[in-house]
C-alpha cells in the first residue's frame, strides 16, 4: 500500500503539486508567528508562486545566526517552539571550514520514521523478499550519544535517530548498546563484527564506502577464532541486501562482491541532516533514484546556469538532463535553503534523480566545470577497460605543467591487488571525461589548453591513511572525490611513502 500511493504520486502531476504544496502551506502555518514567518508573511502564502515572491533563498552561512540563537535556546526563531535535537553534518562541501548544526524537530523525526519504512517497503516490493525480515539489519551508523551543548542536544542525525526506532523494529536492529555507542568508529566496527558474527544479518545499511572496510573487519574476526571464512557469505549466508548512501555504489560493487563472495544487491538512498531520505533505488541495476514526494520535504530547484536572476522550479517543473542546485523547506524551520548539492533527473513522471556532486566540488582549469559524477563515470570506465578494482580515489588538477602554461588532472587511486597498466587506465580515463564533459573535450584537442592526464597509483592503505590524518574517521565521512589544495599535497606525500 505504501508503494502504491507513492507510485501513483509519482505519475500524476496533479497529485504531485497538490502534496507538495501542502507540504509547503504546512511548514508555512506553523512558523506564521516565528520571527522568521512574520519577517516574511508567511501567513499569505497560499502557494509555490506566493512562497517564491516573500522569501530568499539562504544558504547556511545565511541562516547560522538565527540557528545559533536556537541552539543557545531561543525560541519561536525560525521553527514554532523549542528545538532540542541538533545534527551536526560533517560538511562534505569540501570548502567548509567546521560543522554545520542543523535543527532535527520531532515532527522531522517521525517524517525520517516514515521515509526509511518507505525506503524498505520500496525493496521489499521490489524484490518479492519474504524472508527480508526474518534477521537482523545492522547499520553502520555513528554513536547516538547525545551531546548537550547548553539547552540543547547534539549528535549525528543517524546517531539521533536510532534512539527513535520505533518497537518492533528496534529488536532487530543491531548494535545494541553498548556497542551502538563506542565514540571511536574503528574500535566500533571492531566491537561489531566480534559481537554479531553468529547473528542472522540479512541486511546491511550505511555509507557505500564503508562497507568493503567493514567486511575486512568481519573476515578478520572469524579468523581468530578458527572459522574458515574466505568471504562474507560464509559468515552471514542470509545477506541479501546492502541499503547504502553517501557516495554512488557502483565504483564499489567490485570491491564489495569480492568481500561478500557473490553478487549482492545494493540499493542506494539519498539523504541529508536537512531533512532525511529524499530518494531511494528503485531497481538494481538503474543507478538513479525515485524521488520520495511526501514525507515531509518541500523541493525546489535551480538551474546550475540559471544566470543573477534564477527561477525557482518546483518538483512538478523540473526537466530532465539538466544539472539542478536543490533549494528545500522543511519541518525544522529551514526554509527555501539552498543545501549546496547538484542533481540531474533521468527521469520524470515518476521522478528519478542522480546526485552529480556540490558547488564546491567541481574541477575546472578553463570553466568546464567537471563534476564528481563525471569523475565517478570516467574512473569506472577506465577501470572496465583495464580490468581494475578501485579501494577509491580522488581526482584534484594541477597547472603551469612542464612550463607549459597549461594544466591537467591528476587522479589519486588506490587499487585492489596489483595495479594496472596506468597508460592504459589514463587514456580510457582521458577519454571517458571527453565523452562526458563537451567543454573538457573541446579544450583538450590537440592539447590547446588542457593535458593529458597524469594517474597517481596510491600504496595499500593510504586512502584510510589519508581519512585518519585528516581526522576524518566516521562514517558520515567519505574520501573526497575533488580534493583541495591542501588535501592534494598530502595525497602527493602518501603516494611517495619515505
Amino acid at each position: 500500500m505504501r508503494v502504491a500511493r507513492w507510485d501513483a504520486l509519482m505519475t500524476s502531476r496533479t497529485a504531485l503539486r497538490e502534496v507538495q504544496e501542502q507540504t509547503l502551506l504546512t511548514h508555512t502555518r506553523a512558523a506564521a508567528d516565528t520571527e522568521l514567518g512574520r519577517a516574511h508573511g508567511f501567513a499569505e502564502v497560499r502557494g509555490h508562486a506566493d512562497f517564491v515572491r516573500r522569501v530568499p533563498v539562504r544558504t547556511y552561512a545565511d541562516f547560522e545566526p538565527m540557528l545559533e540563537r536556537m541552539r543557545a535556546g531561543e525560541r519561536d526563531v525560525t521553527y514554532g517552539g523549542f528545538v532540542y535535537f541538533w545534527g551536526q553534518s560533517s560538511g562534505t562541501s569540501q570548502t567548509a571550514a567546521k560543522s554545520k548544526f542543523l535543527p532535527i524537530s520531532k515532527e522531522q523525526i517521525r517524517w525520517q520514521q516514515q521515509a526509511g519504512f518507505d525506503v524498505l517497503a520500496r525493496y521489499l516490493s521490489l524484490s518479492g523478499d519474504r524472508r527480508f525480515t526474518g534477521g537482523h539489519m545492522l547499520g553502520l551508523f555513528p554513536p547516538s550519544t547525545i551531546e548537550r551543548v547548553g539547552a540543547v542536544g547534539v549528535a549525528s542525525n543517524p546517531g539521533i535517530m536510532q534512539l527513535h526506532v520505533p518497537y518492533p523494529a528496534s529488536r532487530m536492529i543491531l548494535p545494541q548498546p553498548p556497542i551502538r555507542d563506542i565514540p571511536h568508529y574503528e574500535a566500533k566496527l571492531e566491537a561489531m563484527a566480534d559481537a554479531y558474527l553468529d547473528h542472522d544479518v540479512r541486511s546491511l545499511t550505511g555509507t557505500t564506502c564503508w562497507f568493503s572496510v567493514f567486511f575486512d573487519h568481519v573476515l578478520a574476526a572469524a579468523r581468530r577464532r578458527g572459522r574458515r571464512a574466505r568471504h562474507i557469505e560464509d559468515v552471514w549466508p542470509e545477506l541479501r541486501v546492502l541499503l547504502g548512501g553517501g557516495v554512488p555504489a557502483q565504483p564499489y560493487r567490485p570491491l564489495i562482491e569480492a568481500r561478500v563472495g557473490r553478487p549482492i544487491t545494493i540499493l542506494e538512498n539519498y539523504s541529508a541532516t536537512e531533512g532525511g531520505f529524499f530518494a531511494t533505488a528503485d531497481h538494481p541495476t538503474d543507478p538513479s533514484m525515485l524521488v520520495i514526494p511526501d514525507r515531509g520535504v518541500f523541493f525546489e530547484f535551480i538551474a546550475r546556469d540559471a544566470g543573477a536572476d534564477p527561477r525557482r522550479i518546483p518538483l512538478w517543473d523540473v526537466e530532465t538532463g539538466v544539472d539542478y542546485s536543490i533549494v528545500l523547506t522543511t519541518s525544522s524551520g529551514l526554509f527555501a535553503y539552498a543545501i549546496g548539492d547538484y542533481v540531474r533527473f533521468t527521469s520524470t513522471y515518476p521522478h528519478r534523480l542522480q546526485f552529480v556532486g556540490r558547488p564546491a566540488g567541481v574541477l575546472s582549469l578553463t570553466q568546464e566545470l567537471t563534476t564528481t559524477l563525471e569523475i565517478e563515470r570516467a574512473i569506472a570506465h577506465a577501470s572496465l577497460a583495464t580490468r581494475a578494482t578501485t579501494v577509491d580515489y580522488a581526482a584534484s588538477s594541477e597547472l603551469g605543467v612542464e612550463g607549459s602554461g597549461k594544466g591537467r588532472y591528476l587522479a589519486f587511486v588506490e587499487f585492489e591487488g596489483a595495479s594496472p597498466d596506468l597508460g592504459k587506465f589514463t587514456a580510457a580515463f582521458d577519454a571517458e571525461l571527453q565523452t562526458q564533459n563537451r567543454v573538457y573535450r573541446e579544450h583538450r584537442a590537440n592539447d590547446v589548453a588542457i593535458l593529458m592526464p597524469r594517474v597517481v597509483a596510491l600504496p595499500r592503505g593510504a586512502t584510510r591513511a589519508f581519512m585518519q590524518q585528516i581526522g576524518q574517521t566516521s562514517v558520515q565521512q567519505k574520501f573526497p572525490r575533488i580534493a583541495t589544495a591542501e588535501q592534494t599535497a598530502l595525497l602527493q606525500r602518501l603516494a611517495q611513502p619515505d
